[in-house]
């Protein structure tokens, strides 16, 4: 039978690997030291603490949690041949301007919160007598390990790099941030570099995935154009940004592009953010900020849909810009509606679509397909949760309750305060 280790693992093969051989409570501790490494990492390093960037930080600080451990208790050396995922950020982390400081200081982080945990659990679980020999052992692995990422990873981040900037990627993605940035470009250099005519009416497209549901790049661009032709675009411009995300626009010439949501639906885990059409260079970059803003709430979106159009998120994209703010904000106006039961759920949506319907038990009824006695007794309910009746601060109450139904407990659950 497999052995049992954390859900969370972003490496489950390998740390299944390391539980048949050590057990599954080792190997879930590596995970859990992996998990809080990279944590560490993100929150000193933002730049390192984007979508895709962080995903790559977690699998690899995971990675050499697992290595460490397996060498600490099996024998060996760890190198980064044991633990490839490390070495798959650069390319990363390249395509986002993201400097080797960055990446360099990162595997000090790390290290220096490992050996926290470590010395901390050899304090704990070694007898006196053998204490500081096992602390001189981990602390000689742990620098070791430094050694050899700190030198491959300049190695890998170098290749990445000149890699990137031979490429013909580079010259447009330059061209596209200095657009979205606000930057002088000169419009016919380019339209020539990008070979799109920016003078037209545009729509952007953000496609992406997880690191959990990895997809090839031309699946990523491939759902991006076809997204752009089920909205009439009759010119593209698909720009892959990293591994695991896309950047597209397209324009027509009669009319705006539409704003719709393809009929085939993508591979597996990838999901689809739209923008609203836009005039020129300022229609560009608008269009593009849009979907990046309707691609960051899908990312967070409790609904199993695989696209995002903006024109549906504007008002969910504004309120949680600020996530601390809309938490507060939720919690202050649903009071007890916000827990997180089942029958607290239920009464929670019941009570927005009875506000979707300009309060009509017999239209909130026909969509949740129940009696319009129960719509009645679960608004009362609801009420009775939030403590005042629904019509009061209505528009707060209805933003509040469309901010819980699209992300869940991302503003339901309350930020546990670090313990000193």
């Amino acid at each position: 039978m497999p052995q049992a280790f954390p859900a969370h693992s972003v490496l489950p093969e390998r740390a299944q690997v390391l539980a048949a051989q050590l057990g599954p409570e080792p190997a879930g501790w590596a995970v859990e030291l992996g998990a809080l490494m990279a944590t560490s990492i993100t929150a000193a390093i933002p730049e390192l603490a984007v979508d895709t960037v962080a995903g790559e930080v977690h699998k690899g600080c995971e990675a050499v949690a697992l290595g460490a451990l397996s060498a600490l208790a099996l024998g060996g050396d760890v190198t980064s041949a044991a633990m490839p995922e490390v070495l798959t950020g650069p390319m990363e982390v390249v395509a986002r301007g993201i400097g080797i400081e960055h990446m360099l200081r990162s595997i000090h982080i790390a290290h220096a919160t490992a050996a926290g945990v470590l010395l901390d659990a050899a304090e704990r679980v070694v007898p006196a007598s053998q204490r500081f020999t096992e602390m001189r052992r981990i602390n000689e692995a742990l620098f070791g390990i430094v050694d050899v990422l700190t030198a491959r990873m300049a190695d890998e981040y170098a290749r990445a790099h000149e890699e990137w900037l031979t490429s013909s990627v580079a010259l447009r993605t330059q061209i596209v941030e200095d657009l979205l940035q606000g930057t002088a470009v000169p419009l016919e250099r380019a339209t020539r570099v990008l070979g799109y005519d920016l003078t037209r009416c545009h729509l952007a497209v953000v496609v992406w995935t997880g690191a959990t549901t990895p997809a090839e790049p031309i699946q990523l661009r491939s759902a991006a154009a076809e997204a752009l032709s089920a909205a009439g675009c009759v010119s593209t411009l698909i720009l892959p940004v990293g591994a695991q995300r896309v950047w597209a626009w397209g324009s027509r010439t009669s009319q705006p592009p539409e704003s719709v949501v393809p009929t085939t639906p993508p591979p597996p885990g990838v999901r689809l953010a739209i923008g609203l059409a836009g005039a020129g260079v300022e229609g560009f970059r608008d269009s593009h900020r849009q979907a990046a803003e309707a691609a960051r709430v899908g990312a967070m979106s409790t609904h199993n849909v695989w696209s995002f159009r903006y024109q549906d998120l504007d008002l969910v994209a504004m309120l949680s810009t600020d996530l601390p703010a809309a938490r507060e904000f939720v919690a202050r106006e649903l009071g007890d509606l916000a827990g997180d039961t089942n029958s607290v759920a239920t009464m929670r949506r019941t009570l927005k679509h009875y506000l979707d319907r300009d309060r009509s038990l017999a239209a909130t009824a026909t969509d949740l397909h129940i009696a319009r006695n129960t719509v009645a007794y679960r608004v009362q309910r609801a009420e009775q949760l939030r403590g005042r009746p629904a019509t009061d601060r209505r528009l707060q109450l209805h933003a509040a309750l469309t901010l819980a139904d699209e992300l869940g407990d991302a503003v339901l659950r309350p930020v546990v305060p670090p313990l000193d």
